[in-house]
């Protein structure tokens, strides 16, 4: 950013000296309008406009990145405070549950055992 807009002077200060360094007036035609006026006005005119096309050209991006960053600060925010939460319920030790009662083995048989009932 600080780039762009140094490079953005140094070609304003560019533009400037040249038209200073150039008075003539000069006959400008569009369409059916006329004009005579010095080079200076014109160069300044015509950097003036890019300049200002340049800024139209660049708000709507600079919008839609304002309004995305604002909305995802405040998602953000929502998930930081639902960590925080997260946490406090997790250093509060829970209440001490009873042991849950283990259950017999089941009685095995070895191998090679046959259950069958004698007749």
């Amino acid at each position: 950013m600080i780039l762009a807009l140094i490079l953005a002077l140094v070609f304003a200060i560019v533009a400037v000296i040249f038209a200073l360094q150039n008075p003539m007036v000069i006959s400008v035609s569009f369409l059916t309008y006329r004009v005579d006026w010095p080079v200076a006005l014109l160069i300044l005119i015509s950097v003036g406009l890019g300049f200002l096309i340049g800024v139209l050209v660049m708000t709507p991006g600079t919008i839609r990145r304002a309004w995305t960053l604002g909305s995802l600060r405040r998602k953000v925010s929502e998930l930081e405070k639902a960590l925080e939460e997260q946490k406090t319920r997790q250093s509060t030790p829970a209440p001490s549950q009873p042991a849950s009662p283990t259950s017999s083995p089941s009685p095995s048989t070895p191998t090679g055992e046959s259950h069958a009932q004698p007749q």
